[in-house]
């Protein structure tokens, strides 16, 4: 077992909105009292078919399906755009910011997924796409993770182009990063990181919710009456 706490952009953000849902969701063990397992809500499910389609028609030329076909211009977009692209593009790294292994379990530190990067090693440029299927709701943390990691990723990389794409609505939420601002976004994302792991060392895991009763109303280990020290009811089906 690493003496660490592996972590991603999920789990940092579930640690923000509140550490004692990081425990039961992710470090309680398995099958224990203490753990929530994950439950894959209709909206998750929509949008994993939509990644998924997605994916497989740019990656593998798998047409869309009919419900789908109204991102085939998205599509044709991405395909004939230069570079080398990549779908669902699964990155890890160990404590010391190395690639490796996404399930070398005592070994990663890091973990990222991309649903579309495009790399072109020439021009020094990457882009990093996230398809988002539900309502807009920006999240500068990821696309600067994002970013981060692509850095590590690409060293041949300075300027990354990152996006939410949001296809319900047909925008972008973007931004655009250089390798000369990544000790700066380090610097930003780190620090909560490293609380984390004082909470996984110390196994204080506090029910600290950032939103109050918001982040209650939300929360599957309220949901689950596993928290009693919840600001309000658990609101959701």
């Amino acid at each position: 077992m690493a003496d660490f706490l592996a972590w991603s952009h999920s789990r940092r953000k579930v640690y923000l909105a509140c550490p004692k849902q990081l425990w039961h969701t992710a470090v309680a063990p398995k099958g224990s009292l203490e753990h929530v397992p994950y439950m894959e809500s209709k909206a998750q499910r929509d949008g994993n078919e939509i990644d998924n389609a997605l994916s497989a028609r740019i990656g593998a030329s798998v047409p869309l399906p009919e419900k789908f076909a109204q991102w085939e211009p998205v599509c044709a977009l991405v395909i004939t755009s230069p570079g080398t692209k990549f779908t669902q593009m699964r990155i890890a790294f160990d404590q010391s910011l190395k690639v490796c292994g996404y399930t070398d379990w005592d070994k990663t530190w890091l973990r990222a997924i991309y649903d579309l990067a495009i790399v072109r090693p020439a021009d020094h440029y990457a882009l990093i796409w996230d398809w988002k299927n539900g309502s807009i709701w920006p999240d500068d943390d990821k696309l600067k993770l994002f970013a981060a990691t692509g850095f590590l990723a690409w060293p041949e990389v300075d300027t990354i182009d990152t996006s939410l794409v949001w296809l319900k609505h047909g925008i972008t939420s973007d931004r655009q990063y250089l390798r000369r601002e990544l000790p700066e976004m380090w610097n930003d994302l780190l620090p909560d990181v490293e609380r984390m792991q004082v909470s996984y060392k110390t196994g204080h895991w506090p029910a600290e919710p950032a939103r109050g009763k918001q982040t209650c109303g939300w929360c599957p280990v309220n949901k689950a009456g596993k928290c009693d020290r919840a600001a309000g009811p658990y609101k959701g089906a």
